[in-house]
């Protein structure tokens, strides 16, 4: 699809609305997949007001590189570790590890290197070698769950529900948030049901590009009483997010990031905003309207900040 001419139509110059005064925006869901990526995300951030990122280490598969499974992965952990140590505080290194590869020593050694926390993506089909709950990975929980670790996981809540539960009843102290409402942006009843089971487990809110976000979007809109009571209920447990993918550095690929941005954050605090959808009598997704949430402050503010502020605790520095 040629997205350039149209985003530029829409998007011009224009940066996210502005948060409430004096409150601190995280995106808790950044992949940084390329070292010259970082002076285009630092000012990708300062244009839409996001004060800090959690930045993301990919394998080859989600940079764009090819490959299969987590290959590549360490080359990402040394990617976002350098960014973090380039600027402090700014950035906030998650690393990510293979849960059923004795990766104990090389987690510890990330850690004294400087890594905040951990994105594990096997949870995602194209990673799942084998049950999330499987014994080969008991070692790797256990060691998350005592170093208080904050842990994003990416979990197919269709596929793999079942796995993820097991995992949070054997390691009830997890720090875990779940990517994308837990996978349940088409299912709200499947995410309601989880933060009912789990009352640790925290939530981001993050679209990506494309189609799955044209359909969570889609959905939410329809769905959106029903998500508007769950932040009611749970004003304390959803973290903002874009699920920003910084590789393909030209014209168009940054005007995709402007639209991540400005779709992720309307989400949430506009009465409106643009993003592509699929209309009737259109084969093509084209750029349109949905219905936001229009948070209240109350549950706004902790959602984009102060939510992730806690869940990060001493990483900020």
């Amino acid at each position: 699809m040629a997205w350039g001419a149209a985003l530029a139509a829409v998007l011009g110059c224009r940066s996210s609305p502005a948060p409430s005064a004096g409150k601190e925006v995280i995106d808790v869901h950044v992949h940084l997949t390329q070292a010259d990526a970082v002076a285009p995300l630092l000012a990708h951030m300062a244009k839409h007001r996001i004060d800090r990122a959690v930045i993301l280490a990919s394998p080859d598969l989600t940079s764009g590189r090819g490959g299969s499974g987590l290959s590549g992965y360490r080359a990402g952990n040394e990617i976002v570790l350098d960014a973090a140590t380039a600027h402090p505080g700014k950035l906030i290194p998650f690393v990510t590890v293979e849960l059923g590869h004795d990766d104990l020593p090389y987690l510890a050694e990330l850690r004294r290197r400087g890594a905040c926390g951990v994105k594990l993506y096997q949870g995602h089909n194209l990673f799942h070698e084998r049950p999330l709950d499987d014994p080969s990975h008991q070692a790797m929980w256990q060691a998350l769950a005592d170093q208080a670790l904050p842990v994003l996981l990416h979990a197919n809540t269709v596929r793999y529900r079942s796995e993820l539960e097991a995992v949070l009843r054997a390691f009830p102290s997890l720090r875990v948030a779940c990517a994308h409402l837990c996978g349940s942006r088409t299912d709200l009843a499947r995410v309601e049901s989880l933060m009912q089971a789990f009352p640790r487990l925290l939530v981001d809110t993050s679209h990506g590009s494309a189609g799955p976000a044209a359909e969570g979007f889609a959905n939410l809109e329809r769905e959106r009483a029903q998500l508007l009571g769950l932040f009611s209920r749970w004003p304390e447990r959803f973290l903002f997010g874009t699920d920003l993918v910084t590789s393909g550095l030209n014209p168009t690929s940054t005007e995709m990031w402007d639209l991540q941005a400005e779709s992720n954050m309307g989400l949430l605090k506009a009465e409106n905003f643009r993003f592509f959808r699929r209309t009737e009598g259109q084969s093509a997704r084209v750029l349109g309207t949905y219905q936001g949430l229009h948070l209240p402050p109350e549950h706004l503010d902790p959602v984009l900040g102060q939510n992730a502020a806690r869940w990060l605790g001493a990483c900020l520095r």
